[in-house]
């Protein structure tokens, strides 16, 4: 009997590690199949040689404002608008990276992927508590279920406190997070985590924060950046200087000469993928709230993004006299302080002064912030769909107001929350038409 037992047990252990290694191969599977889309060819139709010359305009920075808007609402006739295969090609093109190892390159990993998951893990079980327990009830339009989805300025996994952070703290809300630090937008939309949680919880509030990875992340920025300070691209493209006309400059002022220093410096890839994020979030939003004709059952949801601040480029190490910024040069030693910002623009020859650098900086996020007031300002104005809101910081952290490159101090990080709250609660009427400036609050 015993070595029957013994072969029985043997057997099992078999199937056990099997069963192991074949659910580790399944996952592996899931994982969406890397495909070089340079190799795709188009079907050869009047249709698609125009949208192949578009994308070959805006990759130029030659496209124009009537253009670009042909490009993101597709063709009339198949009714829909610019195709992931699109955004892949123009990404690549951009990024002069096949789609492989451009999403490897985004992808979030090692300690940083571990505590952004043990952050989203405490907030999650927190979430579901709060379902538990009965929170919500659709008669209750006080009570928000909100679902956010973002980068480090959504979930600063260790040390520091975050916009989310301070959101959470609200009584009547619940809130489920897929935010990762370090994230970039591309690879949230490539993931597509935020579709199914749609689905499942039907969020009152969805909150978006994506893009400053993909404009710095590994060094990227030094890709987007002229060297020499003699570029003129932004003055050949009409639809960027478009977004500066419509700037609401009276509440979120500009300057023009740290504007027009900061310009030099920035090369047409910059704006082909300003443009980018200008086609990713509109085809994101357009996907979930449907068209004015043919709404989506997400119709009604609000939608709240964010633009960040003047980010200052620096390899300081953060060391002062003040106790309570203690962790401030631990943050810098450890965490990439320098190599988001500065170390890209030394790569490249541009002259080290912070002063400059500061400018360059400056010209990215202004046009930044813009963009994206365009894209709620075409929803409201042009669809009709008045629910896309941007909260806008721009202004408010100053230079002392930085933990490393790219984040801000937590009080700042509170404040900005606050206006998030404002927002969703509809406790204050926006600094103008769908538009928080956090420093009018």
């Amino acid at each position: 009997m015993e070595p029957i037992l013994r072969l029985y047990w043997w057997w099992m252990g078999l199937f056990l590690v099997s069963t192991i290694l074949n659910s580790k191969t399944m996952r592996l599977e899931r994982t969406p199949v890397s495909k070089n889309i340079r190799s795709i060819k188009p079907q050869f139709t009047k249709s698609a040689k125009r949208r192949s010359d578009l994308i070959e305009c805006l990759l130029a920075n030659g496209i124009t404002r009537e253009e670009l808007i042909e490009l993101r609402e597709g063709d009339p006739e198949e009714q829909k608008g610019i195709t992931p295969e699109e955004l892949s090609i123009i990404i690549q093109r951009i990024y002069d990276l096949n789609e492989k190892y451009i999403l490897e390159l985004s992808a979030v990993d090692g300690m940083l992927r571990r505590f952004n998951l043990i952050k989203n893990e405490n907030r999650n079980y927190a979430f579901q508590k709060k379902i538990r327990d009965g929170f919500r009830d659709l008669k209750d339009k006080k009570k928000k279920v909100i679902l956010a989805e973002g980068d480090s300025w959504f979930n600063y996994p260790i040390i520091l406190t975050d916009i989310i952070d301070r959101i959470r703290m609200e009584r009547n809300f619940a809130l489920y997070s897929l935010a990762a630090g370090g994230d970039w937008f591309l690879n949230m939309l490539t993931g597509r985590e935020y579709v199914e949680e749609l689905s499942l919880l039907h969020p009152d509030v969805f909150l978006i924060s994506g893009g400053g990875n993909d404009l710095v992340g590994s060094k990227r920025l030094a890709a987007i950046v002229d060297p020499k300070g003699h570029s003129d691209e932004y003055k050949k493209n009409e639809w960027a200087q478009g977004l500066l006309k419509e700037a609401n400059t009276a509440d979120t002022p500009v300057n023009p000469s740290d504007f027009e220093d900061g310009c030099k410096y920035l090369s047409k890839d910059f704006f082909a993928l300003l443009m980018f994020f200008h086609l990713q979030y509109y085809s994101l939003i357009d996907g979930i709230l449907g068209k004015p004709e043919k709404p989506g059952k997400f119709s009604s949801m609000k939608i709240i993004t964010q633009g960040y601040d003047y980010a200052r480029p620096s390899h300081a190490k953060g060391f002062g006299l003040n106790p309570l910024n203690w962790y401030i040069p631990f943050i810098r030693k450890f965490l990439g302080h320098g190599g988001w910002l500065k170390e890209p623009l030394q790569l490249r020859g541009i002259p080290d002064d912070n002063e400059l650098h500061r400018k360059i900086i400056y010209a990215m996020i202004y046009l930044f912030n813009e963009m994206m007031i365009d894209i709620g300002r075409t929803f409201r104005e042009i669809r009709k769909q008045p629910n896309v809101f941007h909260i806008d910081s721009r202004g408010l952290v100053g230079p002392d107001g930085w933990v490393d490159e790219l984040h801000v101090k937590p009080k700042h990080a509170m404040k900005i929350g606050d206006v998030f709250i404002k927002c969703i609660n509809a406790s204050a009427k926006p600094t103008y038409p769908n538009v928080y400036v956090v420093n009018k609050f």
